[in-house]
Order: structure tokens, then sequence, then C-alpha cells
């Protein structure tokens, strides 16, 4: 009898464990093939080509000695071309009265260049491209560079000294479009070239990757239920873009153009003033997780309804970032969501180091329309 006792005991410890089991465990997330961009790369050029075609450069040649003569005034002052190696690369400086730094050109780092591309904005130097960044500090120009990509790899920068930074970018651009002249002209980009990896709109995307990641949104059908959308928004970033293009283009104006990158959709813009990310996905958790930020990772956190939609609302403690997370499933500690996250950016060519980007309530405004639109739109009704 005892030993049946005992036996017993075992049978309902071990029912009662797995009850506990399926009540407590949570079911697995879904899982969903990473999506990958489809689009064709563009070929960069030949790297050992470029590279000996810039060794064989004389960059004290590209700063162009008729540029400084225009621009000199009444100056007399006798001014050299400095050749020098830095870090392994060749450059240049136009040096005035044996000390002042008035010009530089230099071979570019390639690890420079993708923020050279995203910051910079995109100037005609005499049917060569570049890219120009003026530097603001203090309410005053603090300085100008323009770079001249050679390849998707290498380029040339022509930079302002600490002693013509009181002038405007205009002296800068005299010297770059007489120093582009002096480039092979199979090295150099017309101003509509393709002079990068980045196809399409996703030239205008503010991040640091270099475009492999990135495919211009393709046209898919979004199909109906919040849990089939939120499944293939999971599975297919395009869908994510379809669901919110047309509140965006609507709220914040037709320039914004979307993007296809693994697990998101980018709205970005040319001028690069603010960058839009957009997702509706089964992946990522329920919003009401943000809600709770156990790590105080943002601020002014706020519940808020989206139409018949549960859903919250966040700031970065920055004030860099506004988000809004609508759960499509009725319920915000159900996994899955619809988001909306918008960033002011630099806008391009401009570094202004005296002005924070903040999320102005004109943004917010719009932010909270996309959502109510996209909600009312394509998740009104069965689940």
């Amino acid at each position: 009898m005892k030993f049946r006792r005992v036996i017993l005991g075992a049978v309902l410890l071990g029912l009662l464990t797995a009850c506990a089991e399926s009540v407590d465990t949570p079911p697995p997330p879904p899982q969903f093939p990473k999506w990958q961009p489809k689009q064709p790369r563009p070929a960069d050029r030949d790297e050992e080509a470029v590279g000996a075609a810039i060794a064989a450069l004389d960059f004290c040649d590209l700063i162009d000695q008729a540029a400084y003569d225009r621009r000199k005034g009444g100056d007399t002052r006798p001014v050299t071309r400095e050749p020098k190696v830095k870090y392994g690369r060749k450059m240049c400086t136009l040096v005035r009265d044996g000390y002042e730094a008035l010009i530089y050109a230099e071979d570019v780092d390639p690890g420079h260049l993708v923020l050279h591309r995203v910051n910079g904005a995109v100037v005609d130097l005499g049917g060569v491209k570049g890219y120009q960044v003026e530097t603001r500090r203090e309410g005053r120009l603090n300085g100008c560079a323009i770079m001249v990509p050679l390849s998707f790899q290498r380029a040339v920068r022509f930079e302002l000294g600490l002693q013509s930074r009181s002038k405007d970018c205009g002296l800068l651009r005299d010297f770059a479009t007489a120093g582009a002249a002096k480039l092979p002209r199979d090295l150099v980009y017309p101003p509509d070239g393709q002079d990068s990896a980045r196809v399409g709109a996703c030239a205008d995307w503010v991040a640091t990757a270099d475009g492999r990641t990135c495919d211009p949104a393709a046209e898919v059908e979004v199909p109906t239920g919040a849990e089939t959308i939120i499944a293939a928004g999971a599975a297919d970033p395009n869908v994510e873009c379809v669901v919110f293009r047309d509140a965006i283009k609507m709220a914040f104006g037709p320039e914004f153009a979307s993007i296809a990158t693994p697990g998101s959709c980018y709205f970005v813009e040319p001028k690069h003033r603010l960058q839009i990310e957009a997702g509706a996905t089964a992946n990522g958790g329920a919003p009401g997780e943000w809600h709770a930020d156990p790590n105080k990772t943002y601020k002014d956190h706020q519940l808020i309804t989206f139409g018949e939609s549960p859903g919250v609302t966040f700031r970065s403690q920055d004030d860099h970032e506004f988000a809004l997370y609508a759960s499509p499933l009725g319920n915000i500690d159900v996994r899955g969501h619809v988001r909306l996250r918008i960033t002011p950016e630099q806008e391009r060519g401009i570094e202004d180091w005296d002005r924070s980007k903040v999320v102005s309530e004109l943004d917010v405004g719009k932010a909270l329309a996309v959502m109510d639109f996209v909600m009312a739109t394509h998740f009104r009704g069965p689940k």
C-alpha cells in the first residue's frame, strides 16, 4: 500500500509540474526566415587600378595656384604647397607665409567614406560629383570639406585650413573644382553617377551601412487580418513599407521614399532633416514591454488608443526620438506590434554643433495621425 502511495504521489507531482509548465511557460516566439535584399548591387571599380592611379597622383598639383590668385585679394605674402604622407596616405597643404595652413588635399581613409556620403550635400564641381559639408559653431562657419569620390572605397578630400575658416565654402569650391578638373576622367563620377553600393533611395538612409543591406521598397500586396499582416511583415519589410506608405506621404510629404532593410522599413528624404522607421510585425515583443521599460531607457511613457487599438508612446531621454507602438491584436501585453519611430537629423551638408535635433510637436502630431490612419485602414475588424 505504501508503495502504491509513493507511485501515486510521483504521478500526481509529474502531472502538476506539467500543468504548471503549460501555464507558466510562454509559447516560443514565431520563427520567420530572415529577409535579405534582393536587388542587384552595382559593381565597384577595380580596386588595384584605382589604388595605382591614386598612388600616381601629385596631390600638390590638385591645389591650383590660379584658384588662390583669384581669391587672395591684396595679400602679397608668399604661398607654398607642401606634400606629406600622413598615416600612410598622401596629402598636400597650401601654406601662406610659412605657417598659415589654407587648403588641404588628401587621400581619404576608406573607413570614413560612408559618413561623407551620408552627411554631405551633393555638389557639381564642373561636371564632377562631390560631397560638401560645412561645419558651424557659435553661429558662424567653422569649416568646410568637399569629398570627390573615385570609387566606392576611395576619394580625394579638399578641406579649409584653420586660417581659412572665416571664409565661406565658395572659396573651397573654387579649389575643389579646379582640382577635380585635374583628376583622370575615368576616376571621377558625373554629378548623378553611381559612386556607392547604395541603390536608389538607399543613398538617403542615415546609417553607416554601405548599402548592401538595403533595397528600395518593392510593391507587394498587404494581406487582410491583423495576425496575417504582422506575420507577413515579420517575413518581409516590403509589407511594412506598404502598410505605412500612403499615410507617411500624406502626413510628412511626397519626398519621403521607402526602403526595405532586414527587420525594418525606413522612410527617407534627400535632405536628411527627418528619418522615419516603421514596422508591422509578429517579432520584437509586445507594446507593453516598452511601456514598462524596466531599465528606464526612455521617458514620457503614455498609454494611448489608436482608433480601437491600445498602444503606447514614449521619447528618448535626449528628445531625439519619438516612438509609437500599437497592438494590432487588442492587448498591449500580447506579442506583436505596429510601430513608428521618428528621428530628426542634421540637414545634409551642414554640421551645426550648436543645435541639438529634437522632435518637434508638429512632427509628433503628424506621427499620431499616421498611426491612427494605419490602424483604421489595415487593422480594423477581425484579428
